[in-house]
């Protein structure tokens, strides 16, 4: 990875991606063609260079890395966008990428590792499965895909943002870290836990000028939600709420709006703590 523009901010970006209704060439763009749906990490590398930032874009598969760059680099030409291909889990290796980045500049971090990102295989590509469905190793595997994995990054780029006058990290997590429901045991506990360490961090790392800040969304459209398994189970556990989907499409923001709600983390003066977001039409409360 060769250097970037010195008179911007740098934001690292993990589990940029994206989904395929369809075989689609892989020239078509990501964020215009009807057949790909970007993940939250693709959105939200679009909004940082939009919003003026240079970015680095993290995660296992290259070629989708550079199918975003080039999309976004096709859309803003002057964008200052990298990849780095790297398994997040892998300590040694994201250390390592985080001492090889320009010192010279302020590195901020958004963490949106999880589903979308490709960062475990479902049954079906479906996290709400019952209790007596659930593989026993899937509870680790998803805990360790966002919790993890977020100990390494903090770990990894603690060296850099010491010696900054400030860095921001935003983890963006799940509405299902803050509200239980049924056929959620590996997925709520997962997203459980990364909120709880999330609020740690916060209190820990605000005395360094390290502000973090967590965005809670709901059900966004990065393609999970077209599984018909998934919907069949999403569909259960509102009727647990009182609400009764219909037959048409689930209610699901796009991740444009999570993207916006991370550049807001990223350049505010204030410290946002955090951002609970849902889609309209969906239960929109806060606890269980």
């Amino acid at each position: 990875m060769s250097g970037t523009d010195p008179g911007a901010r740098l934001v690292v970006i993990t589990g940029v991606g994206f989904r395929e209704a369809a075989p689609v060439a892989s020239s078509c763009n990501i964020f215009t063609s009807l057949e790909c749906k970007p993940n939250i990490g693709a959105a939200v590398a679009l909004a940082c260079v939009r919003a003026g930032f240079s970015v680095v874009a993290v995660a296992r598969t290259k070629k989708k890395l550079e199918r975003v760059c080039r999309s976004v680099n096709e859309l803003e030409p002057t964008a200052s966008i990298q990849f780095h291909a790297a398994d997040i889990l892998n300590a040694e290796d994201i250390r390592q990428f985080a001492a090889d980045l320009p010192q010279y500049q302020q590195i901020d971090v958004v963490h949106c590792a999880g589903l979308s990102a490709g960062s475990y295989s479902l049954p079906d590509d479906n996290p709400y499965l019952s209790a007596a469905r659930t593989p026993p190793e899937l509870a680790v595997l998803e805990f360790e895909a966002v919790v993890k994995s977020l100990l390494i990054l903090v770990q990894a780029f603690l060296p850099s943002w010491r010696r900054q006058e400030y860095a921001r990290l935003v983890v963006v997590s799940s509405m299902s870290g803050i509200r239980a429901f049924p056929l959620g045991f590996s997925h709520a506990s997962a997203k459980g836990g990364l909120h709880l360490a999330v609020r740690s961090l916060a209190l820990e790392l605000a005395p360094l000028r390290i502000y973090v800040s967590e965005i809670q969304p709901g059900m966004v459209n990065t393609g999970l939600y077209d599984s018909p398994a998934v919907a069949d189970s999403v569909r259960k556990i509102g009727r647990t709420f009182g609400y009764e989907y219909g037959p048409e499409p689930l209610p699901q923001m796009s991740s444009v709006s999570v993207a916006n709600a991370v550049t807001l983390c990223l350049s505010s003066d204030a410290h946002v703590l955090s951002v609970a977001m849902v889609s309209r039409g969906q239960f929109p409360h806060l606890g269980s």
